[in-house]
């Protein structure tokens, strides 16, 4: 009796430290937030669009709290729902490759020289857009890293309209995405989800009020009520990852 119980738990601390060794690794490569504003369900015009930057420009407008928040929530309590391990942050922000690299379609400043991406401190504004570029540029990183995989965390507002012509109010819609590639290039999920501020306010001349007194507490109120949607949610999202993966 007791030789089969010992080969019963030899065989299930087998099974437990395969599974773990085949564990893919993934690298967070960066977290930030884009301080422009979507304008599309509002107003496209030249002039609209000249106030919202200068709303970004504004260093009195600030999205580095709810960036933090939405940080905390990800490494806290999202990243324990995926199968594959998180290489830690400080492995990632120390590697000299990582302090060297200059992304192609990195970091801009807007008109008044102010940065145009809130960052979590010590990552570097890296985008995917396009011919997904840059993931290849990464390659490198990922391999001092030992990462089978890179994470792209993205947070981006817009404007949400309610209410007929000018008559309106406005509120602030926050959104993540997370995108994940294999060091190879190779898209693995892409993911976006949305809520939105449970602050409105009303709309002058049709217009929301580009002053950081206005828009700074709907951007906090939004990312709120993302975390509270992903916490339901994360789950699910994780599921799908991880059959990938």
């Amino acid at each position: 009796m007791r030789n089969c119980k010992a080969i019963a738990l030899i065989a299930f601390l087998s099974l437990a430290i395969m599974a773990n060794a085949q564990k893919k690794k993934v690298a967070v490569i960066t977290f930030q937030a884009d301080k422009s504003i979507d304008l599309s369900e509002v107003d496209a015009s030249a002039d609209f669009i000249a106030k919202n930057t200068k709303l970004s420009d504004n260093p009195d407008f600030n999205l580095k709290e709810p960036l933090k928040k939405f940080h905390e929530a990800f490494f806290n309590s999202y990243v324990e729902e995926f199968d594959f391990e998180l290489i830690p942050e400080e492995k990632v922000l120390e590697l000299p490759e990582y302090k060297n690299f200059e992304a192609k379609h990195g970091d801009y400043k807007n008109i008044g020289g102010q940065e145009a991406f809130e960052t979590i401190d010590g990552y570097k504004v890296i985008r995917n857009y396009g011919s997904r570029l840059e993931v290849d540029n990464l390659k490198p990183i990922a391999e001092a890293l030992g990462a089978d995989a890179v994470m792209f965390v993205r947070l981006n507002y817009r404007f949400n309209k309610t209410g007929i012509g000018k008559l309106g109010y406005f509120s602030i819609q926050a959104i993540v995405s997370l995108d994940l590639y294999s060091k190879d290039n190779k898209s693995i999920f892409q993911f976006n989800e949305l809520a939105g501020s449970k602050k409105k306010a009303a709309m002058v001349g049709g217009l929301p009020v580009m002053s950081p007194k206005k828009i700074q507490p709907m951007c906090e109120s939004a990312t709120e009520e993302l975390i509270e949607d992903m916490n339901k949610k994360i789950k699910r999202l994780a599921k799908k990852a991880n059959k990938k993966m």
